[in-house]
């Protein structure tokens, strides 16, 4: 009994066990599911990258923290540890220079105005003194005391009182004076205290202004010393500040006063010194002291920044270049090389000295981005390592500037890349582009060059150079690329591939290099890769090793093995070369879109001869053969270069069965191919025009017209002069 329900209870164990084990399978099954989808790996990998981003800009930026207050003594000697603004020192400096500034300014009579109100005031007080004298007039003639007495009491009336004398002369004149008398001094007063600046200084010179300003107007002699001297007396100082010139003087004064700033590695507070305002809040400025509020908002500052370039970034590529989105191991590739750089910066700036960041290659990542992506994501690429690069490095401006126009030369050089000493070239220019603009980037943040920012930036350009001639080949490799200098070594005939077509299959040999030749010069006339369209000639047909001789160009005058098989067996063994080729290369590492050009440069296109050799052979309606049995497996050509070598190879061949060719026959011939592909439906999935299929039929025509050419026919004595000059010569021999 114990020992069944020992059993019964192992089996429900068992059951348990092997249920858990299910559910942990399907859980499996599903994850693994999840990551086979192409669209969650990418973006697993943008947020993965976005996290390492965050981390990069954050690592040291927070520095160790103190427990400092405003007021007490600081327990420590605290270094900034980046450039930073001492905004009470720069207040000071401005201060003082504005204060100097204006002290000049109030001895200059530039910067005074006239006070209108003075004229006003004086030509009233010169109106009660004449009411005066006109009173005084009726009692005319006074006494000596009474003279006096006025001339006293002219003092209330203007700056200095008027002499005894004038004002006896002023009493005795007759009417019509005394009238011209009041009228002038009113204008001359008002004319003088109006137009001219008059100041504590000038005032000892007015009665020189004064008679100038009396000549200007015709007075009888006998008045004119009298209005010279009733007006100096009157006129005053009439000057007041031009505020607004002195508001303007101090901006501009307190603007031309430099930033006094405190350099990374300074001293903010030395050990026992009273910590004050201004020390805490650059304190607070550089994070040194910090809460979690303040960290928060660094944190998500950076983040929206961060956020903001990868979703300007990805909209450009999905708009402009959406293939990078099909092609993961190529946004590896990018997402890669930005990281490492971005790594490297932040490695350079963490060894405390601002001049070593000049030495990051950072035009490595954007070469390899231009030879193996395109010139447009490296210039994308260019403008995020700046940025992002500028703020690693304590924020720096002239750093960022550097770096982007460092890759902007790297892009510029690098755009037709095609041989290895390409890159040599574009090294020696950036080690000179390097130097130039570090010079005037110095020249504009810095009072004097720094040398060893020369040197460093120098430096980076050839680093940048050698780095990206050494490490393609692995790059090229590791993601599965294909440069430029890879497709020359493809196209070397000593390549082993070639080697063997040329052995073993010679007729297809030549047959592609000719399709080489029609191709490329068709590439050119539209946008096509050429280098492209070349090699994907040369490779098109190695299917064609594993049986040359059921391949007319491979018969020379042998017997036809065809003529012995039945159509549909010479169809399959035609047709099989496609997918024998498509295997051989990727049994030799050929690259993908080499790959692909094998096994689309035919389509679905018909096998038109065994198809009619079979309909010939039919006996009726019923044994007719099915178009389908006879084409090839696809897929159709994707791209212009799979298109150009189908176009290519097909003219090719047409042409060298064509007996007695004449300009109107090839002309005819290929306008014929190239007719029977379009409608035939072999171009619907690549994006050739129209337009383009015209181009390339007269370059076709202009290469193919090369043949036509006639030679001379020698007499036949001629033939037997030459034949008995070569039969003597083998003989001396």
């Amino acid at each position: 009994m114990e020992q069944n329900e020992s059993q019964n209870l192992n089996v429900k164990k068992q059951k348990e066990f092997n249920a858990l084990s299910f559910d942990v399978a399907t859980v499996a099954s599903k994850v693994t599911g999840v990551f086979r989808i192409p669209s969650f790996r990418e973006g697993l990998l943008i947020v993965i990258c976005f996290c390492l981003l965050m981390w990069l800009l954050q690592l040291g930026l927070f520095a160790l923290t103190y427990d400092l207050k405003v007021g007490q003594a600081s327990k420590y000697d605290i270094k900034a540890p980046r450039d930073i603004e001492n905004r009470e020192a720069t207040r000071i400096a401005q201060n003082e220079a504005a204060e100097h500034a204006i002290a000049l300014a109030k001895q200059d009579l530039e910067y005074y105005k006239i006070d209108e109100s003075v004229s006003s005031n004086a030509v009233y007080k010169l109106k009660q003194f004449f009411q005066t004298m006109t009173y005084e007039r009726q009692n005319f003639p006074s006494n000596s005391e009474r003279i006096d007495s006025l001339a006293t009491k002219s003092q209330s009336f203007f700056r200095e009182p008027i002499s005894p004398t004038d004002i006896k002369n002023i009493l005795s004149l007759e009417a019509p004076l005394y009238q011209e008398l009041m009228e002038h001094t009113y204008k001359i007063l008002e004319n003088v205290l109006l137009n001219h600046k008059i100041n504590s200084v000038n005032l000892e010179y007015s009665k020189k202004i004064v008679s100038l300003a009396v000549a200007e107007y015709h007075l009888t002699e006998q008045l004119k010393p009298l209005v010279i001297n009733v007006v100096d007396s009157a006129v005053r100082e009439n000057l007041v500040l031009d505020e607004l010139k002195l508001k303007k003087l101090e901006n501009q004064v307190r603007s031309g006063i430099p930033k006094v700033m405190l350099r990374q590695g300074d001293f903010i507070v030395t050990k026992n010194q009273i910590v004050t305002e201004n020390d805490m809040r650059m304190l607070n400025e550089l994070h040194l002291i910090m809460d979690n509020s303040s960290r928060i908002r660094v944190f998500f500052s950076l983040s929206f920044l961060v956020l903001l370039l990868t979703g300007l970034c990805l909209i450009y590529i999905f708009q402009f270049h959406n293939k990078l989105f099909a092609e993961e191991r190529l946004l590896y590739l990018l997402l890669l090389l930005l990281l490492l750089m971005l790594g490297l910066i932040k490695v350079l700036s963490l060894a405390q000295n601002e001049l070593l960041p000049y030495l990051a290659p950072v035009s490595f990542a954007i070469m390899l981005t231009t030879i193996l992506i395109n010139p447009q994501v490296a210039l994308i690429m260019t403008c995020v390592v700046s940025l992002l690069g500028g703020i690693i490095v304590n924020f720096s401006l002239p750093l960022s500037i550097f770096y982007f126009v460092s890759g902007i030369i790297s892009v510029m050089t690098l755009t037709n890349f095609q041989r290895q000493r390409d890159l040599v070239r574009s090294g020696i220019i950036l080690m000179v582009v390097n130097t130039i603009t570090v010079l005037f980037v110095n020249m504009l943040f810095k009072s004097k060059p720094d040398y060893w920012t020369v040197v460093l930036a120098c430096s980076s350009g050839f680093l940048s150079a050698v780095l990206a001639i050494g490490s393609l080949p692995f790059i090229e490799h590791l993601f599965k690329l294909t440069s430029p200098i890879r497709l020359l070594e493809l196209s070397n005939p000593g390549h082993p591939l070639l080697r063997r077509l040329q052995i073993e299959a010679p007729g297809t040999y030549h047959h592609s290099i000719m399709v080489g030749n029609l191709a490329e010069a068709a590439a050119e006339g539209i946008g096509a890769d050429a280098l492209w369209v070349r090699v994907g000639s040369y490779y098109h047909d190695i299917g064609k090793i594993k049986r040359p001789y059921f391949f007319v160009e491979n018969q020379f005058a042998q017997e036809n093995p065809h003529e012995k098989l039945n159509p549909n067996l010479s169809t399959l063994i035609i047709t099989y070369h496609v997918r024998e080729g498509a295997e051989i290369a990727r049994e030799h590492g050929l690259p993908d879109k080499l790959i692909d050009i094998i096994e689309q440069h035919h389509g679905t296109d018909l096998v038109r001869y065994f198809y009619n050799k079979a309909s010939e052979n039919a006996q009726d309606d019923k044994s007719q053969p099915l178009e389908e049995d006879f084409r090839y497996e696809g897929p159709k050509p994707q791209t212009k270069e799979a298109a150009l070598v189908m176009l290519a190879d097909s003219v090719e061949a047409a042409v060298k069965s064509m007996p007695k060719l004449t300009p109107a026959k090839l002309e005819a011939l290929v306008q014929k191919i190239i007719r029977e592909r379009l409608e035939d439906g072999q171009f619907d999935e690549c994006n050739l025009t129209l337009k383009d299929l015209n181009q390339i039929k007269n370059s076709f025509i202009k290469v193919l017209g090369g043949l036509l050419h006639t030679r001379v026919e020698y007499p036949e004595k001629v033939l037997n002069e030459i034949e008995r000059k070569k039969t003597n010569a083998g003989t001396v021999k």
